[in-house]
């Protein structure tokens, strides 16, 4: 998952203006999609978020034939897990890029709706997520840029996406009798007969 720091909201001012703004408005006090939550429990995501990134995920991946829904792969559910075992600071940007995504004063000066991403009909949410991809201003593009990387990591993460590609590990590619570099104190070519320093 490339998703470094300070990428995400790289030009986050604007941004985090915009949520200050419509933080006590009408528009952003619209709900967004509601969706129960997974068994197992959220380690990062709130239950907006996680109900907005599998909104998101649902766009990214549509039903096609031979490959898993993401519902079926609960994609929300591993992105939250991914960002959970990351940089604290990257799972905060991302949680703030979700509440302006699905903030209803966001999307009216962005695209004119004032329904919240995750509860627009499809075709509405493809418009939005391409406004935000095409859009001229950076930080849009970047969030939509780390979005999308982070949903395309969690699905592929899951076993029957990646059968469903075809993709076959090769076998023997992981030698358990490989020497190990743990440190300078092994030598530049520790276990191949270099000389130590």
């Amino acid at each position: 998952m490339s998703l470094s720091r300070r990428t995400v909201l790289k030009q986050g001012m604007f941004a985090s203006a915009l949520l200050a703004l419509g933080g006590s408005s009408f528009l952003a006090l619209r709900e967004g999609l509601s969706l129960p939550i997974p068994e197992e429990g959220l380690q990062v995501f709130g239950p907006a978020e996680y109900a907005t990134f599998q909104a998101l995920a649902r766009r990214a991946f549509p039903a096609r034939e031979g490959f898993p829904s993401a519902d079926t792969v609960r994609v929300a559910f591993l992105a939250d897990r991914l960002l959970a075992r990351g940089d604290p600071s990257i799972a905060r940007e991302v949680r703030q890029v979700l509440g302006l995504f699905d903030n209803a004063l966001a999307g009216l000066l962005f695209s004119g709706h004032v329904t919240p991403f995750s509860r627009l009909p499809p075709a509405a949410q493809d418009a939005v997520l391409e406004g935000w991809r095409s859009s001229r201003l950076v930080f849009r593009r970047t969030a939509h840029q780390a979005l999308r990387a982070l949903a395309h990591a969690a699905y592929y993460s899951h076993p029957d996406a990646v059968r469903a590609t075809g993709f076959i590990a090769p076998e023997g590619f992981h030698d358990a009798n490989a020497p190990v570099w743990r440190g300078s104190a092994d030598g530049a070519f520790a276990g191949s007969g270099g000389t130590s320093r």
